[in-house]
Formats: structure tokens, C-alpha cells, sequence
């Protein structure tokens, strides 16, 4: 009988405890799991921004040096072209007596003027067609990080990265009406460096790291001032109606990381099950030994 009274008390209270343990335990591993998603987002972030910077202090400058070498190679062959003779000389060598042998003399040089001609003719052009005035996508660190990511997210599938800018060179980088948003909360308070939010979707909520993109570099105004200053070759490639107008150190969009939040909940929710089964089993080995010792405390009473 005080055995049953224990447990009538005793097993409740206890099983209080374990739900009031639970519940705190879910709150921490919710977090938890949150936090380990926003962490591989920075990651994701962090990664993207690196291959902006490589992109612009060792890339472009190579392309940019490579041209340059080309360039005075070709300014070189220009020159040694110029200073070829392109007339007859009519001055006879003095060893030269007979009539017929000048005669073979200056048109021997009328052959060669004629040969290094037609040689000078087909060669002149090739020195340009060496030089790299292609547009090469690969060279912009906007592009380069988005490309990036994409390989990222094979991996991580559920993480998608953006470089949303107001006004793009590039179409697909164009922000979208929330993309907006955070990007003038970077432009409305310019000391802010990250934002952490939530944001609705089709397939549920999503949580949201963006970080302001910011013209830090003088270079970046060669290709986004104005159409006349940018590469012939991107005006090709992108028209000149969009991604110019920049201005040092404008806030002209922001890199987004979006993960759904069924990513974090997911992740509390396999390692809940664990914990609640370990609950379940400290609860029947709780109540268990608390019987078996009360147990034997009233046997040894009696």
C-alpha cells in the first residue's frame, strides 16, 4: 500500500520533471540547430566572398598583364615593319661597273621590296588578332562567386546564394521586391555589415544571412561608370542600358545565403527523437530503481 502511494506521487512528479527537461532540451536544440545551419552559411558566404577578392587581385590582373605584354610585343613588330625599306635605293655599290649588272642589282631589290611586301601584307594583322579583347564573364567577381556557389550547392542543396544588386549588368543578379528590401536596409543605415532574417515562400519559411555589397575598389568603376568606358566586348555581351552609374563606395546591392527553415527543424527534430528516447528510458530506470529500493527499505522496516 505505501508502495502504491509512492508511486502515485512520486512517478507524476517525476514525469513532470522529465517533460519540463524535454521542452527546455527542444528550445536548446532548435537553437542549436540553427546556429549549425547559419554557421555553414557563413561558410557559404565567406567562400563566395574570397573568390571575389582572388578574382579581382590575381585574376583580372593577369588577364590585364598578359594583354599588356602583347601589346608592347606588338608595338616592337610595328616598329622594326616601319623602319624596313620600302623604295629602291638608287645608289649603286662601286663594285658595281656593268650596265647589266646594275640592271640585276636594282631589280634584285625590286624582288626583294616585292617579297618582304606581300610577307609584311599577310602578317601585319596577326599581332592584333593575338591580343584577348574578349569579355571574359569568369574575370568579374560577381560572376565568379555566383559560379562558385552554384558548385556549393550541389553539395548543399538547400543553400542558395545571390549577388541581388539594384542596378546589374548581369539579368540573373537582379534583386527581386524582398531582395530590395534588404538591400536599402544596407543603404538606409551604411554601418550595418549583416542582417539575420525570415522570409515566406512557396514551400514555407526561410531563414535569410545577406551582407551589403559595397564599390570598394576604384577598378570596379572601369566597367560600371558609364557605357562609353566599359569593354566593347561587355556591351556586346549585356547592352548598355543596365549596371552603370556606380559611384565609390555606393551600397549597390548585397550577397544573400536563403535556407529553408525545415533545414534547422529537420535537424532538432533527428536529434530530438534520440533524446526522447533516452528520457523514456531514464524514466522507467528511475521509477524502477526508486520502486526496487523503496522496496527494500520497507522489507528491511517490516
Amino acid at each position: 500500500m505505501k508502495l502504491l502511494k509512492f508511486n502515485l506521487i512520486f512517478l507524476p512528479l517525476l514525469a513532470l520533471v522529465l517533460v519540463g527537461v524535454g521542452a527546455i532540451a527542444r528550445e536548446l536544440l532548435e537553437a542549436n540547430a540553427r546556429e549549425q545551419v547559419l554557421q555553414i552559411a557563413r561558410l557559404f558566404m565567406e567562400t563566395a566572398s574570397s573568390s571575389r577578392i582572388y578574382t579581382t587581385r590575381q585574376v583580372a590582373p593577369l588577364l590585364q598583364h598578359k594583354n599588356f605584354k602583347l601589346q608592347s610585343a606588338i608595338a616592337e613588330f610595328q616598329k622594326t615593319i616601319d623602319e624596313l625599306p620600302k623604295d629602291v635605293d638608287p645608289s649603286i655599290p662601286k663594285d658595281v661597273h656593268y650596265a647589266s649588272a646594275k640592271r640585276a642589282y636594282l631589280l634584285g631589290q625590286q624582288r626583294l621590296l616585292d617579297a618582304q611586301k606581300q610577307l609584311i601584307d599577310s602578317v601585319k594583322t596577326k599581332p592584333e588578332e593575338l591580343l584577348d579583347t574578349e569579355f571574359h564573364p569568369q574575370s568579374v567577381p560577381a560572376f565568379a562567386a555566383t559560379e562558385i556557389a552554384h558548385y556549393l550547392n550541389e553539395k548543399y542543396p538547400d543553400f542558395s546564394y545571390k549577388e541581388a544588386t539594384l542596378n546589374p549588368t548581369n539579368p540573373r543578379d537582379r534583386s527581386t521586391d524582398w531582395e530590395a528590401d534588404v538591400v536599402n536596409k544596407f543603404r538606409g543605415d551604411d554601418k550595418q555589415t549583416e542582417f539575420l532574417g525570415a522570409r515566406d515562400t512557396a514551400t514555407g519559411k526561410a531563414l535569410i544571412l545577406a551582407r551589403p555589397l559595397r564599390v570598394n575598389n576604384v577598378s570596379c568603376l572601369a566597367c560600371h561608370s558609364t557605357p562609353e568606358k566599359a569593354p566593347p566586348e561587355m556591351l556586346k555581351l549585356y547592352g548598355p542600358a543596365n549596371g552603370f552609374g556606380w559611384k565609390l563606395d555606393e551600397i549597390i546591392g548585397a550577397q544573400i545565403v536563403t535556407v529553408p527553415i525545415s533545414v534547422p527543424i529537420a535537424l532538432a527534430d533527428k536529434a530530438w527523437s534520440q533524446l526522447t528516447t533516452w528520457l523514456f528510458g531514464s524514466f522507467l530506470g528511475i521509477g524502477l530503481a526508486a520502486n526496487l529500493g523503496l522496496g527494500w527499505l520497507l522489507w528491511r522496516g517490516g
